[in-house]
């Protein structure tokens, strides 16, 4: 039983299940370096757009959000990291002489803090909506023209990797359970605490690959069996072209260099 959502497959059947994994990867990387360039209004955009996607493809938003608390703490360092280290200047009148903070450091952190975590909701959300052997035979697909690279076997690892994180943490929900219900929790000290939660945790995360292992061996997993993928759907590579044209004129840099080629195309057909 998986007690949480995150870094695992959700069913369904919406738009975003039925597009080709290859593009939702490109869509991932365009929409991870684009978030770092965007400016308020793109991320209010997207943020919204975020929310409205989950609902469209029938996602638990509210075990999304329950799921990705674990993340606040991380983020919160990384505003306190960025606030406290801000030197630009510009508004530290507003605040008291005593505020460690400036106006500007914080404004520059929660901004920070805002794309990474839209970074991850998209991180998230590719991982709701796509099959782990769909990611492998992208990844294959990616990595297939350069030589000298085992292609199958770094997909392989890749998406071991994305499916043991999630097993790993249902595990230790599973651990602090059967803890929690024989008093463990009460335990004085914390080594005694961290080796009733990490010895069971570390045990039953060696079965688990054990066990893996020999599924894959049962199966006969060979890397050289050839693996034949289909040709990118002509609609499905529309739709990506749409969002890189749509994160590129999101981008404030970027944008201007889109109208510019527009209006020189339009120039030149007329």
């Amino acid at each position: 039983m998986a007690y949480r959502l995150v870094f695992h497959y959700f069913p369904g059947d919406s738009v975003l299940h039925r597009w080709d994994a290859r593009c939702k990867f490109v869509c991932l990387a365009l929409m991870t370096c684009g978030l770092l360039q965007m400016n308020e209004r793109a991320l209010v955009v997207l943020s919204v757009l975020f929310v409205t996607t989950v609902a469209t493809c029938r996602l638990p938003l509210k075990s999304i959000a329950r799921d990705l608390k674990a993340w606040s703490l991380f983020l919160f360092l990384i505003f306190l990291v960025q606030a406290l280290g801000h030197t630009g200047s510009g508004g530290e009148g507003a605040l008291p002489a005593w505020f460690p903070f400036s106006e500007a450091g914080l404004y520059a952190a929660a901004l920070t803090c805002w794309r990474l975590g839209l970074i991850l909701c998209c991180g998230v959300l590719f991982t709701l909506v796509t099959k782990p052997r769909e990611l492998r035979d992208a990844l294959i697909w990616f990595l297939k023209p350069l030589p000298f690279l085992p292609a199958q076997r770094i997909a392989l690892m890749v998406t071991l990797t994305l499916r043991l994180l999630p097993l790993i943490m249902d595990q230790l929900e599973e651990v602090s359970v059967a803890t929690r219900s024989r008093l463990g929790n009460h335990r004085r000290g914390m080594l005694r605490k961290a080796r009733a939660l990490l010895l069971p945790l570390f045990s039953r995360s060696l079965v688990r690959a054990d066990e893996m292992a020999l599924a894959l061996a049962a199966r006969g997993y060979n890397e050289d069996r050839p693996i034949f993928l289909a040709r990118i759907p002509l609609t499905h590579g529309l739709a990506l072209g749409l969002v890189a044209v749509s994160v590129a004129l999101c981008i404030p840099q970027a944008s201007h260099l889109v109208q510019e080629t527009f209006a020189r195309v339009f120039e030149a057909s007329g």
